[in-house]
């Protein structure tokens, strides 16, 4: 009898003081009415509607064996208190956009930043562009439909999903001449463009599809005209380029060639801001807009190959050269935050030398040893680091490069935590692929190359 009390002692002063965003989010809450101070902040809603917190409670209770205790313990990575949706269309879209901010976008993010274009710039054009919050609820709904343990409710959640993204691109389609002008409302079309190839990415679709709707962003921000310089347009640039990066590989195994994704024209380019951390790319955004560059040496038929071959010596030069500011120190950045992007960055630096290597066959015997020591930067990273939310391109480019058994192993057993964890069906084809390339040397015979298996298979997948 005395073990409850001791339990609701501790936890009885949150649970009366705290706003229901706060305690979803396991935050302390100055208990601020009618606005907590958290939420003013974060610009979230902000409710203290305690018969809600029960109804929510009562149905985790009644689909589970779970205690009152578990109720009160962290989140769990099912996300349980999530799985209760409202039965009404108002009530189920305020309850994906809570979770879309308090869930979605830490669960994609490499860090909490002020500056994140998923809370500062996509959150407010929700509010006032239909197509915005159609993307939006399209990715909460498919992720939360990957987390619940549910069958019945996980279908629901992809109809739904399937729902909102099928207005997107009505959305879309309304906006987009068909004679290949500047669309109506370009910044929010591009911005609904990239949260569906995320949604791509989260669905694990093996198509072109994505690449495709990469080259219809990149055909919008070239004609957008130059003096059109704001953060809004910065922000949806720099998610561009991360998504760019990820085209870069998988363009090359296309066999349309006229997918590729260039960036532009100039193989040099100023380096961004070295204390900028981004939620997708960290302190890596001049390094990825470096990687958008290796489609220019990666065409198996180039039609200058001077060219190529002096493009290949500046973006060598550009990658082993690239520097970059230390994050520690900045405001809100935890040091070990910040020491997981150093080593993030340069898992990406030895990524992007094995993509940029493997299209030269005088420089492939040096791929087997930038994959090792891309491997121990990326055990750097310990499990469950925000950090782990972008290793999936270094994982991939350096698991396919491995010379040794126990390498491979580890690889594959930190493959499957980071799809444990996060869900995302782009993580089960690459171990897919990353098997059926260690399948035959596992064996005793050769190992396969990546390029030939998803060329063979006809698969076509973001790394992002």
């Amino acid at each position: 009898m005395g073990e409850p009390r001791i339990r609701q002692r501790k936890f009885a002063p949150r649970s009366r003081q705290g706003c229901l965003t706060c305690r979803a989010r396991r935050k302390r809450c100055d208990g601020q009415r009618p606005d907590c101070q958290n939420c003013v902040r974060l610009n979230l809603t902000c409710e203290y509607q305690a018969p809600r917190r029960l109804a929510i409670e009562a149905s985790v209770s009644q689909e589970s064996d779970s205690s009152p205790e578990s109720l009160l313990g962290p989140l769990q990575p099912s996300l349980d208190p999530w799985d209760a949706l409202p039965g009404d269309e108002l009530g189920l879209r305020k309850h994906l956009l809570r979770y879309y901010v308090e869930a979605f976008i830490p669960s994609v993010s490499v860090a909490t930043t002020a500056s994140s274009f998923y809370t500062s710039l996509y959150i407010p054009w929700a509010f006032e562009c239909e197509g915005m919050l159609n993307a939006i609820l399209a990715l909460s709904s498919a992720q939360l439909a990957r987390r619940t343990a549910t069958k019945d409710r996980a279908q629901h959640l992809r109809s739904i999903s399937a729902k909102h993204q099928r207005k997107c691109h009505t959305f879309l389609s309304d906006r987009i001449p068909d004679t290949g002008g500047p669309p109506r409302d370009a910044y929010q079309v591009i911005g609904i463009i990239l949260l569906l190839v995320g949604l791509e990415a989260l669905n694990g679709d093996k198509s072109t599809r994505w690449l495709s709707q990469m080259k219809c962003v990149r055909g919008i921000l070239n004609r957008l005209p130059d003096s059109n310089k704001s953060w809004e347009l910065d922000s949806l640039r720099r998610h561009f380029t991360y998504h760019n990066a990820m085209a870069s590989l998988m363009a090359r195994v296309s066999k349309n060639e006229s997918l590729f994704v260039y960036d532009d024209l100039s193989l040099t380019c100023e380096p961004a801001d070295p204390l900028t951390v981004d939620p997708l790319m960290g302190i890596n955004y001049y390094l990825c807009r470096l990687i958008s560059r290796i489609q220019y040496v990666s065409s198996t038929n180039p039609a200058f190959p001077q060219i190529s071959e002096a493009a290949f010596a500046v973006i060598e030069r550009d990658i082993q050269q690239w520097t970059y500011g230390s994050p520690i120190g900045i405001p809100g950045l935890d040091i070990p935050v910040a020491l997981d992007l150093i080593a993030l960055a340069e898992s990406y630096r030895l990524a992007a030398l094995i993509q940029l290597y493997r299209t030269s066959a005088a420089h492939k015997v040096l791929v087997s040893s930038c994959a090792s020591r891309a491997m121990e930067f990326i055990s750097r990273i310990p499990p469950g680091s925000p950090a782990e939310s972008s290793l999936l391109y270094p994982i991939f480019l350096a698991g396919a490069e491995l010379d040794n058994e126990p390498e491979i192993m580890k690889m594959f057993k930190r493959l499957a935590e980071i799809q444990a964890r996060n869900c995302y069906e782009n993580v089960s084809n690459v171990q897919k692929v990353l098997e059926e390339v260690w399948r035959p040397a596992l064996n005793g015979e050769k190992k396969r190359d990546w390029e030939e298996v998803l060329q063979e298979w006809d698969w076509s997948f973001t790394l992002g």
